[in-house]
């Protein structure tokens, strides 16, 4: 009985022990497994942030230094900026962004999304050129082009003895001469002018015919000098017959070769007495290269002398007067000096237009540009504003970092806002100043050339 209980016991003994290292090992077997799955549902590091690369467009001589602000607003647009706003996609996007993010970070986010495209207006700004110039070419006072690049006037006075006859209270020459050189006063400084007279020599018989047909001769040739021209007018004396014909042949040795217009002016009182062609000799004047106008001036002509006169003027592209007195010349020559004041006046007229146009059309592009880049400016704060508000919803723990970004955004706009209100008034300023400066320089000069005229006209 006892063996059995001792066996028995040894037994149990056994078994026990058997259990217990089979549960070590079982243990020991299951430890690397347990450790591994351990590792795998620890939390693992997070990520370090990585902002967004930034590109930067570059624009060619600026003309200066760009200011810190400028060179931001030179950024490559954000990919949801402008038209490519998705509203969808951009809560896709921010649903995306770490909750861990600083202030600066969240801001930069968001600049990387919303960014408008500034540099297509940032440029032209730079380059604004707020100055309006008018190029008009002034008149150059000629009676017949009121813009000559070399003017010249001829004029050719018939010293015939006809011209001794009375005019009023004074001969015929006495009268031209005094409008002569009251014509001639009124000629541009740059122009030339010459005096050519005919029929100067000899007498009116007709022995002294050959004498005084062939006779044709410049006394003045130069830009005009009141006192060497009044004595070279003073030499002219009534004489002889009167060659017309001989005196349009020669007078273009009396044009400089490098004028482009030429005005011609025969005074006579007569028909051609030598036997010549005017009428050939005006068209062969005008055949030349050089643009010539040939205007007769008959004093006291009688009806067949006014024919003939008609026909050489009309022959030489001009224009017939027949003057009766020395009133009815004056009146012809002031009407030349009417001219010269309605192209002073079409010259102030069209600078003030062009001014004002050229002024309207720089401010309009200030006001473009500024106008543009106000909007984008104000949608992209929105935008940003906007954002920073969803991920506020979002990231709702007390102090978290995006409570932050709202005033920084909001501020980044402004700076751009404020920018464009500005500049762009500041260029809108000072194309107007420009152009009003402009508009008064032709107004102010205009009206003294006309005034001048008038005053010519009057004296």
């Amino acid at each position: 009985m006892m063996k059995r209980y001792w066996f028995a016991l040894f037994v149990l003994v056994f078994l026990f022990a058997g259990c217990s290292s089979a549960e070590k090992e079982e243990k020991q077997s299951a430890a690397p497994e347990k450790q591994a799955e351990e590792a795998e549902t620890s939390v693992q590091p997070e990520e370090e942030y990585q902002p967004k690369e930034v590109k930067y467009y570059d624009i060619k001589d600026p003309g200066r230094e760009l200011t810190d602000l400028e060179k931001e607003m030179l950024r490559y647009p954000g990919i949801y900026s402008g038209d490519k706003y998705d509203e969808e996609k951009v809560k896709e996007t921010l649903d995306q962004l770490p909750d861990n993010l600083t202030p600066e970070q969240y801001a930069d986010e968001l600049k990387y999304l919303f960014t408008e495209d500034y540099h297509e207006e940032l440029e032209p700004l730079l380059h604004f050129d707020p100055n309006v110039e008018v190029n008009i070419d002034r008149p150059d006072e000629s009676v017949d082009a009121p813009v000559l690049k070399k003017a010249h006037f001829a004029i050719l006075i018939d010293a015939s003895g006809s011209m001794k006859a009375a005019a009023g209270n004074k001969t015929r020459m006495e009268a031209a001469k005094e409008a002569v050189l009251e014509f001639a006063e009124q000629v541009p400084e740059e122009a030339t002018i010459s005096m050519r007279v005919y029929g100067h020599k000899g007498s009116g018989s007709d022995a002294d015919k050959n004498l005084s047909c062939s006779s044709s001769e410049t006394f003045y040739n130069d830009t005009f000098d009141k006192g060497n021209f009044r004595s070279a007018l003073e030499q002219v004396k009534p004489a002889g017959w009167t060659p017309i014909g001989l005196a349009l042949e020669k007078v273009k040795g009396d044009i400089p070769e490098d004028a482009d217009d030429v005005v011609v002016y025969v005074v006579s009182d007569g028909i051609e007495t030598c036997g010549g062609d005017p009428v050939k000799a005006a068209k062969d004047l005008v055949s030349d290269e050089i643009e010539t106008v040939v205007n007769i001036i008959g004093f006291d002509v009688d009806n067949e002398g006014q024919k003939l006169l008609k026909e050489v003027a009309s022959a030489g592209n001009g224009e017939f007067m027949y003057v009766h007195s020395e009133r009815d010349l004056k009146e012809y020559m002031r009407a030349q000096y009417e001219e010269i004041k309605r192209a002073w006046i079409k010259w102030k007229e069209e600078g003030k237009l062009q001014s004002i146009h050229t002024r309207q059309e720089k401010g309009l592009l200030a006001i473009d540009i500024k106008q543009n880049m106000i909007q984008k400016a104000i949608r992209e704060r929105q935008r940003m504003e906007q954002a920073q508000l969803y991920l506020k919803q979002k990231f709702t723990e007390p102090g978290h970092p995006i409570s932050e970004v709202f005033s920084m955004v909001s501020k980044y706009g402004s700076e751009k806002y404020n920018y464009a209100s500005e500049e762009g008034s500041k260029a809108f300023r000072e194309s107007t100043d420009s152009g009003v400066k402009q508009y008064k320089k032709f107004e102010e000069e205009g009206l003294k050339k006309i005034e001048e005229m008038d005053e010519k006209k009057n004296e």
